[in-house]
């Protein structure tokens, strides 16, 4: 339980003290930018397992490509929120070529967490996951470590246990304010 606590102070202090449109303590308002982007990434999950967790799947290769809607809070301390849809392209050594539609949101203020639902397919069948992540970012760019959750009992795609990635905006659109 003591280890829970510090992770549990970050939470409830991020969700009590998050970051306004303007920034209260300063005399200046700061301007909040929203613009539409086209995000990349690349993940890679070591231990891939089966729907009976007794076999390695061997490695998965993710490459994400999705287009966001970033918020940039600008202040002191400024933050950034990410609404995203598009799709991750996954390479498996034993299962070949997959992919996973999927739409998620994130945010961050150095620290950076959020969670996604993909659609896993292999053009036969179709396999919801929710994925919840934690890391470090800004301005739409995330370094994350997540954990791919099963939403259907029986499946016989892998699941990785354990994801590491990095996605960063590449292009952004004309802004609005």
């Amino acid at each position: 339980m003591t280890r829970l606590f510090p992770l549990l102070f970050l939470f409830f202090s991020g969700c009590l003290f998050s970051q306004l449109k303007f920034d209260t303590l300063s005399h200046r308002r700061y301007k909040t930018t929203i613009t539409p982007a086209i995000l990349v990434g690349y993940h890679y999950a070591g231990d891939a397992k089966d729907n009976t967790e007794t076999f390695r799947a061997s490695q998965m290769h993710i490459i994400e490509l999705v287009v966001g809607r970033i918020i940039d809070y600008g202040g002191n301390h400024g933050a950034a929120k990410v609404y995203y849809a598009g799709s991750d392209f996954i390479i498996n050594n034993r299962h070949g070529f997959f992919m996973a539609p999927k739409i998620g949101v994130s945010s961050s203020a150095g620290i950076s967490m959020g969670a996604e639902v993909q659609f896993q397919t292999n053009f036969q069948k179709v396999i919801p996951r929710a994925m919840p992540y934690l890391g470090f970012g800004g301005s739409g760019g995330k370094l994350t470590v997540g954990y791919n959750f099963r939403l259907l009992k029986a499946e016989n795609f892998p699941i990785n246990t354990l994801q590491i990635g990095l996605t960063m905006p590449i292009k952004r659109f004309k802004e609005k304010s």
